[in-house]
């Protein structure tokens, strides 16, 4: 890519995320999201230098799709971020700079820049009782049917699902206490951690389960263990309480 001055980039940066307004419909969610992330990086290394937002709990799909598009940048500086959307857009669209005319005058619905909306969402899919698993139980918060499926297979209890999940990420992530109490009864492993390196406490952390936080700690889960993005589960919440919490018993557990 040519070498711009700094007014030159800004300008085409600009002009491209005005481009991509008309464009955003036709691309898919990894386009969409490579360019999500580098326009929130322009838009606020000034004050953080990198992501600054706690990660949206895991039902949130669509958040945590752009969370962890956006934190992959770390401290990418601004200018980086603008000349990278630049590239983009240029290997999607070659011909983009000669329509900027074109588009001019003409009303844009759609806000690239905060949002991605046409990202596709999961649809919940409606399953008989006899096609459910232990993990469709757990996310309903039936106790009863998931101590039946435990009872005839106690290794499941430890068990992920295709999201990378097990039973302690999801009673957590919903805010099921008397399911997070039951599975810690039965010895559910405390600090197994899903696919982003992200343990049952990182869950309740972020979703703010006050109480749950306080019972995982009871149990001796370990308020040090890092995500894959290096994230304790303090860095998942402003909530007071529980940073209180975490502090007390951090001092105590493994680094």
């Amino acid at each position: 890519m040519d070498v711009f001055s700094n007014q030159d980039l800004n300008n085409d940066f600009q002009q491209a995320a005005e481009h991509v307004k008309s464009i955003v419909g036709s691309l898919a969610d990894e386009q969409l999201l490579k360019l999500y992330a580098r326009y929130k990086q322009v838009l606020l290394p000034a004050t953080t230098g990198r992501c600054n937002i706690p990660k949206p709990h895991m039902f949130d799909f669509q958040g945590r799709s752009k969370w962890n598009a956006w934190s992959q940048l770390g401290d990418m500086s601004s200018e980086d971020a603008m000349a990278e959307y630049i590239s983009v857009l240029d290997s999607l669209d070659g011909t983009w700079r000669s329509k900027i005319t074109e588009e001019k005058g003409v009303t844009q619905s759609t806000s690239f820049g905060m949002s991605v909306s046409t990202m596709k969402k999961g649809e919940d899919e409606v399953l008989s009782d006899s096609d459910k698993t232990v993990f469709d139980w757990c996310k309903e918060g039936n106790l009863e049917e998931l101590k039946k499926h435990i009872a005839t297979d106690d290794t499941i209890i430890n068990k992920k699902d295709e999201e990378g999940l097990c039973l302690l990420h999801w009673s957590c992530d919903r805010g099921f206490e008397d399911i997070v109490r039951y599975l810690l009864a039965q010895k559910a492993s405390i600090d197994q951690q899903d696919s982003d390196g992200q343990t049952a406490l990182h869950y309740a952390c972020t979703c703010e389960r006050n109480a749950i936080v306080e019972m995982l700690l009871e149990h001796g889960a370990n308020p040090n263990v890092r995500d894959t993005v290096d994230c304790v589960p303090a860095d998942n919440t402003e909530n007071q309480h529980i940073h209180s919490l975490l502090k007390t018993m951090s001092t105590s557990c493994p680094t």
